[in-house]
């Protein structure tokens, strides 16, 4: 028997195939974090797709708050969940979410 080596290779936080070259890939969604009304920006955000649950792409907000999914079809629908770094909070989810 020969050894036999595996390689892993980065796929980077884009995960989804969107058939670049159709006229459905030109879409985003964009939001921003909040705790108690204010911006927050210690969280992790995740897009997860709805057909297969599988996740698109991990977000950190900015300093104010900010997160983008850039590049996404306009056809398919999404789900995010929002965790809080810091534990204080429960994951916040937002459901049936479109790309625009």
């Amino acid at each position: 028997m020969r050894p036999c080596s595996r390689k892993a290779m980065h796929s980077g936080s884009f995960l989804q195939d969107v058939g670049f070259g159709t006229k459905n890939t030109v879409a985003s969604i964009q939001g921003t974090t909040k705790k108690l009304g204010k911006q927050y920006k210690d969280a992790l955000v995740i897009l997860y797709s709805k057909s297969n649950f599988q996740s698109i792409a991990v977000q950190k907000p900015s300093v104010n708050g900010a997160y983008a999914f850039l590049g996404l079809n306009n056809t398919a629908q999404f789900f995010i969940v929002a965790f809080d770094n810091n534990r204080q909070y429960n994951a916040v989810v937002q459901d049936n979410v479109v790309a625009k």
